[in-house]
């Protein structure tokens, strides 16, 4: 049973970041996500349905176009896999229940979040909003199962923010320019608030250390310029995935180490 749950919540994780996928692309260009039908973006011809299934089409067409043969890019399958993966490692996480809802809808509103980062730089205030909304929710539902206040995803939040305020007032005196995005300060604020402090040190400390090495081999491939704009709401929403799925595992291994 849980083989057939799973392979069901894979196929759905790839759906819906096939849909995700319109919205990064459609959204920052001012498009409607509901009009029109996918098209090719080299020949403008609408794309089939069954030109449209999530990994199989990319696969069966090669990457290309079936009209133009443009090539696809990778971006968007990467995409749909991802959206798969974190489905499945969400149920094998939180099991079939009402927190699995919520961590998969958080996976959703990430997955935007990061895409939109990743290519256009910047973060809007509603996937924020929603962000928040869905992790209010989940804290709500489990402060109810639990009947204790989450003080600790408290705490989360304020170490968060305030942590990710203070960088970037310093950064900005020191560079006289704005090093971290407002969106990248409230994205961690809600990442504390989500995962509770000791959880959200582990999404940083993973997101720092992806994204610096990451950098640095674009830079030293001349892929990036030490002057360019670094985006580093991309790295700091893989942080976040991770600890939602692995933190509690990690920290406990962790301290059955050092008690």
């Amino acid at each position: 049973m849980n083989i057939i749950i799973g392979v069901f919540l894979f196929i759905l994780g790839t759906v819906l970041a096939s849909f995700i996928g319109v919205v990064i692309y459609r959204v920052p260009n001012k498009m409607s996500i509901v009009k029109p039908d996918s098209f090719c973006p080299s020949c403008k011809t609408p794309i089939k349905w069954y030109d449209n299934i999530p990994l199989l089409s990319y696969l069966i067409l090669g990457g290309k176009c079936r009209y133009c043969k443009a090539k696809i890019g990778i971006n968007s399958f990467l995409l749909e896999l991802s959206g798969g993966i974190l489905f499945l490692l969400a149920f094998l996480m939180y099991h079939l229940s009402v927190e699995l809802i919520f961590v998969e809808l958080i996976i959703c509103i990430l997955l935007v979040i990061f895409g939109i980062d990743f290519n256009h730089k910047f973060i809007y205030d509603w996937s924020l909003i929603i962000f928040f909304v869905l992790t209010c929710g989940l804290l709500l539902y489990v402060s109810l199962v639990n009947k204790e206040v989450p003080i600790k995803n408290f705490i989360g939040f304020g170490i968060g923010f305030f942590s990710f305020l203070f960088i970037k007032l310093i950064a900005y005196l020191i560079t006289k320019r704005d090093c971290l995005g407002t969106g990248d300060v409230i994205l961690m604020g809600i990442g504390g608030f989500l995962l509770g402090w000791q959880n959200w040190l582990l999404s940083v400390l993973v997101g720092s250390v992806l994204g610096s090495v990451i950098e640095l081999i674009l830079i030293k491939l001349k892929k990036r310029s030490r002057e360019e704009e670094i985006p580093f709401g991309p790295y700091l929403v893989i942080g976040i995935l991770f600890s939602l799925l692995f933190g509690e595992i990690i920290l406990n291994w962790y301290l059955s180490l050092v008690i």
